[in-house]
């Protein structure tokens, strides 16, 4: 008989404070501010509304709840696949704010990287989380509905260490009704070449809004 997974991590309570402090907060802030708002591996930085990205990424619901005159707040999360920090973020802070405040803000998911001389991106738990990440890019891609990319990606994140391993990748797939043949295409295109370019574009995306003052 097939040994059965391990039950998935479950957030603990020690930052649950934390968490209801920035439920509060993003309400508060979309009220009083223009600006962005960004988490880059647990920090919350502003960014300015120009650098804001564009409204496909939000999810259907918002863009049904929003207008001109209430435009939403860009809500940006730079993470790292294989990080567990990145799970600690999405559980604690991340997940609970979605829950609230969903329909009004346009969410962009981003991961953290290095370029390299060859033109690739170098990760820092090493060429599994690249992979990792490029999955993750793969559903924001194939499924531009927040609700489904970033639940897939939350499922993913509870076995970090296992990204990107098929059977945790199918798994969460299927709880989100993706296929998994077409984020094997998308990560496979071009020989790879085209989940790559999600991910240098990602990572550029990234830099550029948590470490505005260092050059790529």
């Amino acid at each position: 008989m097939d040994e059965k997974r391990p039950m998935r991590y479950r957030a603990s309570r020690r930052h649950r404070w934390v968490a209801v402090l920035f439920i509060v907060t993003i309400p508060l802030y979309m009220l009083f501010s223009s600006r962005a708002v960004s988490s880059c591996a647990g920090r919350f930085l502003p960014v300015s509304s120009s650098e804001a990205p564009s409204s496909s990424s939000l999810s259907a619901t918002a863009t049904t709840t929003t207008s001109a005159e209430n435009p939403p707040v860009p809500l940006e999360v730079h993470i790292m696949s294989k990080c567990p920090d990145a799970r600690d973020c999405l559980n604690d802070l991340v997940l609970p704010a979605m829950v609230r405040v969903n329909e009004k803000v346009n969410f962009t998911l981003s991961y953290i990287g290095a370029p390299t001389e060859n033109d690739g991106i170098e990760c820092k738990h090493g060429p599994k989380e690249c992979m990792g990440n490029i999955i993750e890019l793969c559903a924001v891609h194939l499924y531009p509905d927040v609700k489904v990319h970033l639940g897939f990606t939350h499922c993913l994140t509870q076995d970090y260490e296992d990204i990107p391993d098929s059977e945790l990748v199918e798994e969460c797939a299927l709880e989100y009704g993706m296929s998994i043949g077409d984020l094997n295409d998308c990560a496979s295109r071009d020989d790879g070449a085209f989940g790559l370019s999600l991910l240098r574009e990602s990572v550029k995306r990234s830099a550029d809004v948590c470490f505005p003052h260092q050059r790529l």
